[in-house]
C-alpha cells in the first residue's frame, strides 16, 4: 500500500493507520515518502529540512506514529531530483540517504527507494548501488517506455525493485476517451508528452482495445505485468470498484505474444 506525510497533509496516512489497526495481525506492505516538507510536521524548517538528518527522522518517526507502526517496510526519497535536497555532485551523497540508511540499519526502515516521475537524476543515484527500490511515474505505460535505457540496467545491475506508477496516463490509458482526444487535437495546447503522434496512437490503442473486447484499465496493467524487469504496479483507485477491477485485471498476467506484437508495431508508428 502506497502513502505519503503530504498526501492530504498526513490524512492517508492516518487512514491507512486505522485500518491496519482494525486488521491487526494481516500482512500488508507499506510504502511512504519523505519530501515535500512544506506539507509535512517539519513545515516550519523551511528548506532546511531536505538537508537535516533530523529533521528526515522526524518526520519518519511521525509517518510511524501516524501509521501506527514499529517499522516502516519501505521509504522512498520523493522527487530526488530536485536540488534542494543537496546531493554531492561527485559523490551523490546527501543528508536523506544517510539518515535513511541509518535507520535502515537501526530495522526502522525495510528499503530505501526513489519516487520520481523523471529518469535521469533518478537513473544516476539508482547506480550508485545505495537504493533498493525505484518508482518512476508514467515511467513504462503503453505510450512510453523511458525507463528501458537507464532505469532498468541499474535495476539489474544493482538488483533494484522496479515499480510502476502512474499507468493510466492522467486516465487516458484507464478508458477509451475519443471525444477527448479529438478535444486535444483541436485545442493544440500540448505540454508534455502530448503531440499528434503519441494521439494518433492512443486513438490506435483504443481501437485495439475494442478489437480484443478488453477494457483499457486491463490492456495498460497487462501490458506493464509483460515486462519481467517491473516488479509492481501503482494503478491508484477512486472507490473500490475500481480496486476490484485492477486485481482482476492484474491476476490474467501476462499479455498474450500476438498483442504484444501489435502494440510494438504501433509504437514504430
Amino acid at each position: 500500500m502506497d502513502t505519503a506525510p503530504q498526501y492530504g497533509a498526513g490524512e492517508s496516512e492516518e487512514l491507512v493507520g486505522r485500518t491496519l489497526k482494525k486488521h491487526e495481525g494481516r500482512p500488508v506492505f507499506i510504502s511512504t515518502k519523505v519530501g515535500h516538507f512544506n506539507q509535512t510536521i517539519a513545515h516550519s524548517f523551511g528548506e532546511d529540512a531536505y538537508r537535516s538528518e533530523g529533521c528526515i527522522r522526524r518526520v519518519v518517526e511521525h509517518s510511524l506514529w501516524l501509521l501506527q507502526k514499529d517499522r516502516l517496510e519501505m521509504v522512498f526519497v520523493h522527487e530526488p531530483e530536485m536540488q534542494i535536497w543537496g546531493w554531492d555532485e561527485k559523490t551523490l551523497d546527501a543528508p536523506v540517504i544517510r539518515a535513511l540508511e541509518k535507520l535502515k540499519q537501526e530495522r526502522i526502515v525495510g528499503a530505501i527507494g526513489l519516487g520520481s516521475n523523471s529518469v535521469e537524476f533518478p537513473g544516476k543515484l539508482a547506480e550508485t548501488g545505495r537504493f533498493d527500490v525505484i518508482e518512476i511515474a508514467n515511467g513504462y505505460t503503453l505510450l512510453n517506455r523511458a525507463i528501458e535505457d537507464r532505469i532498468l540496467p541499474a535495476a539489474r545491475k544493482h538488483d533494484l525493485g522496479v515499480v510502476a506508477g502512474g499507468p493510466f496516463r492522467d486516465g487516458l490509458l484507464a478508458t477509451r476517451q475519443y471525444r477527448r482526444i479529438e478535444r486535444m487535437k483541436k485545442e493544440r495546447n500540448w505540454m508534455g508528452w502530448v503531440n499528434e503522434k503519441a494521439l494518433d496512437r492512443l486513438w490506435r490503442l483504443y481501437r485495439l482495445s475494442e478489437d480484443l473486447g478488453m477494457p483499457m484499465h486491463e490492456l495498460s496493467l497487462r501490458y506493464i505485468l509483460s515486462q519481467p524487469a517491473i516488479h509492481s504496479v501503482i494503478p491508484g483507485a477512486q472507490n473500490p470498484a475500481e480496486v476490484d477491477a485492477n486485481y482482476q485485471a492484474a491476476i490474467k498476467g501476462a499479455l498474450p505474444d500476438d498483442v504484444l506484437i501489435a502494440i510494438q508495431q504501433m509504437s514504430r508508428c
